[in-house]
């Protein structure tokens, strides 16, 4: 990575983390104030429930901290945080493989899932039926596996590209698009039957929400 391609955004990480190395504290909570809102978005992604992911966010920051005097100038600080935030949460996915996958019951409020918009025009029906579906997609999300969920998360919901998600993950670009295409295919199944079998309650309901997955390519 040439230093010619980094945001001003990406040498103040990059300055913060050449601080930690220094074993400066105060270096590592202005990372953790900068980046603990998307930190907590991948976790809460990929975990699926609010309490794990409160607890997997200092377990990022505390391997940051373990491992930045490891850190070469081979990537953003953001893509290593990253990687560093999906492999503690796979890690944790596959700790908790025996125990009940939450139901619906256990989602949470739908201000936090993906593309969902408050909209103070609405009427209390369009509000109930726009939750209901981003409750149903995050619930869909959860029924992928570890890597669809987590290249559903860094590339439609972080933003990542490709380039980035590899660096990430390991994975190389085509076989990345290949595997997001398969996992939207599985999400718009999910989703089609769900709308099936309650077509009179979703029929005039709002497509919003699964259109910002299933849009962009």
């Amino acid at each position: 990575m040439q230093r010619g391609q980094l945001t001003d955004a990406d040498r103040q990480d990059l300055e913060l983390l050449s601080r930690c190395q220094a074993r400066e504290q105060s270096a590592l909570r202005e990372l953790y104030e900068r980046h603990y809102k998307r930190v907590h978005n991948i976790a809460y992604r990929m975990l699926g429930n609010e309490d794990d992911a409160e607890e997997l966010v200092p377990e990022v920051f505390l391997k940051v901290w373990q491992k930045c005097p490891t850190f070469q100038n081979r990537c953003r600080f953001t893509t290593w945080l990253y990687q560093i935030t999906s492999n503690l949460a796979v890690d944790r996915l596959r700790a908790r493989r025996t125990r009940k996958s939450a139901s619906l019951e256990d989602l949470p409020s739908p201000e936090m899932l993906p593309g969902y918009r408050a909209d103070e025009h609405a009427n209390p029906e369009q509000v109930y039926l726009r939750e209901e579906e981003a409750r149903e997609l995050h619930a869909a999300i959860q029924r992928l596996s570890d890597e669809e969920r987590l290249l559903v998360t860094l590339y439609h919901l972080q933003g990542c590209s490709y380039e980035e998600i590899q660096e990430i993950t390991g994975i190389r670009p085509a076989n990345i698009k290949s595997k997001l295409f398969r996992a939207r295919q599985r999400l718009k199944r999910y989703l089609t039957a769900y709308r099936r079998e309650n077509s009179d309650e979703l029929q005039t309901g709002s497509t919003e929400t699964g259109g910002l997955l299933f849009a962009k390519m």
